[in-house]
C-alpha cells in the first residue's frame, strides 16, 4: 500500500495548450504584449480547429525575455514552493534560456520543456501556476506532512510534491519536465520520500557511467550515483550522441568543429562557446549572469553546455535573499531585485519547505 499520497483532482488542469492561450502576457504589470493581442489575425494565434494556440516561446527582444523570466519565476517560487529549480534565481536561468532565443539559439526547449515554459509565460496567479506544475490535475492537499514525494499519478509522473505539514490545503511542488527530467522517490511504495528530479530514461539512483540511452537520454552521474542527466528530446536537436568529446545532447546548429569538453569565451567574456558534440554552439552570458561574466571551462564533464560558463566568478551573490520588502534573486551570482507586489504577490519572506526555509515572494 502506498503511503503519503495526495488527493488528486484530475481534469482540473486541462491541457497545457489550453492553459497557454494567446493573451496579453503581462496585463497591468508590463507594457510588453503577446503577438496575439498586437495582431489577432496572425496565423500563429489559431490552432487546427481555429482556437487560440500557444504563445510564441521566444521573446522578441532581450528586455521582454528578462521581464517574462522575472514574472514567471517570482510566481513559481511563491505559489508552488521554492524547492529545487523552483527557486527564483535558479528558475530565472532556465526561464531566460527558454525565452531569450537570441542568447540561447542552439538549445531551445521543445516538447515537455517548451510546454511548461509556454504555460508559465501566460500564468498570472497561483491557480495558473498550479496548472503548469501539475498539468494532469492539481493536488488538493497532503494526507501527511514532512515529506517530499512524487504525485504517484501514472498520468503525471514528472511532478514532485512538497508536503510540509498534513494540513497543507493545496500541495505545492516542482515539475521536473521543465528540465527534461521526471520525479523519482527514494522508496515510492513505502514512504514516497526524498523525491528528486532525475533522468527518467537513464540509470536512476544507480548511475555508474555517462552514456546515451535509447537514442535520446543522456546519463550524467553525480557524486551520489544519481543520474542527473535529462531527455534530449526536450532540448536542441532532440537526440543524444556518443560521437563527440563525451555523451551529450546535440545542439540545434549547423557546421562542424573539433569536439571538446572545453568551453571558451569570446573577447570581453560575452559569449560562451562550446563544441561538445562536434557542432558549434554559443550562449550570450549577458542575458544570464550579466555583461562580461563568461568564465572559461577547461575540460568540463560529460554533457557540458556553454551556459555552464555563465556566472559571476567573484563577489557575486550566493543565494536568493530578502532586502526589506524586495526579493533579491541570485541568478548565477547576479543580484536581480524583484518587486513582489508587481505580480499580485506579497512582499519577500522565507517560505518553509522540506529543503529548508528559502527566500521568495510570499503567496497572496
Amino acid at each position: 500500500m502506498r503511503a503519503r499520497a495526495v488527493a488528486l483532482a484530475f481534469g482540473v488542469a486541462g491541457t497545457l495548450a489550453a492553459a497557454a492561450a494567446c493573451v496579453d502576457l503581462f496585463h497591468s504589470t508590463s507594457d510588453v504584449h503577446g503577438y496575439c493581442e498586437i495582431d489577432a489575425s496572425d496565423p500563429r494565434c489559431a490552432g487546427d480547429a481555429g482556437e487560440a494556440g500557444p504563445p510564441e516561446l521566444c521573446a522578441g527582444e532581450a528586455g521582454a525575455a528578462q521581464t517574462m523570466a522575472i514574472k514567471a519565476c517570482a510566481l513559481l517560487a511563491a505559489c508552488d514552493h521554492p524547492i529545487g529549480q523552483n527557486k527564483t534565481g535558479a528558475c530565472m536561468v532556465n526561464a531566460i534560456l527558454a525565452y531569450d532565443c537570441q542568447a540561447n539559439p542552439n538549445r531551445k526547449p521543445k516538447a515537455r520543456a517548451a510546454a511548461f515554459w509556454q504555460c508559465m509565460q501566460t500564468a498570472n496567479n497561483c491557480g495558473d501556476v498550479g496548472k503548469c506544475v501539475f498539468p494532469d490535475g492539481v493536488p488538493q492537499g497532503c494526507t501527511s506532512g514532512g515529506f517530499l514525494g512524487c504525485t504517484q499519478s501514472k498520468s503525471d509522473p514528472d511532478s514532485r510534491i512538497d508536503c510540509v505539514q498534513a494540513t497543507d490545503a493545496g500541495a505545492q511542488g516542482e515539475n521536473c519536465a521543465a528540465y527534461g527530467q521526471t520525479c523519482n522517490s527514494l522508496d515510492p511504495d513505502a514512504a514516497n520520500d526524498k523525491a528528486l528530479c532525475i533522468n527518467g530514461g537513464g540509470q536512476g539512483r544507480a548511475c555508474v557511467s555517462a552514456t546515451c540511452l535509447q537514442g535520446h537520454y543522456v546519463s550524467i552521474c553525480d557524486d551520489a550515483g544519481v543520474d542527473v542527466g535529462y531527455d534530449c528530446a526536450d532540448f536542441g536537436a532532440g537526440t543524444c550522441t556518443l560521437t563527440g568529446a563525451s555523451p551529450a545532447c546535440k545542439p540545434d546548429s549547423t557546421g562542424t568543429c573539433a569536439a571538446t569538453n572545453v568551453v571558451t569565451c569570446s573577447p570581453g567574456n560575452v559569449l560562451a562557446q562550446g563544441c561538445v558534440t562536434g557542432a558549434p554552439e554559443t550562449v550570450d552570458c549577458t542575458a544570464i549572469s550579466g555583461a562580461g561574466t563568461c568564465v572559461p571551462i577547461d575540460g568540463g564533464g560529460p554533457g557540458i553546455v556553454p551556459a555552464a560558463a555563465c556566472y559571476v566568478a567573484d563577489g557575486g551573490c550566493t543565494d536568493d535573499s530578502c532586502s526589506g520588502a524586495a526579493l533579491i534573486a541570485c541568478v548565477r551570482g547576479r543580484s536581480v531585485p524583484i518587486d513582489c507586489t508587481k505580480f499580485g504577490l506579497k512582499t519577500c519572506n522565507t517560505i518553509n519547505t522540506n529543503e529548508g526555509a528559502i527566500a521568495a515572494c510570499s503567496p497572496p
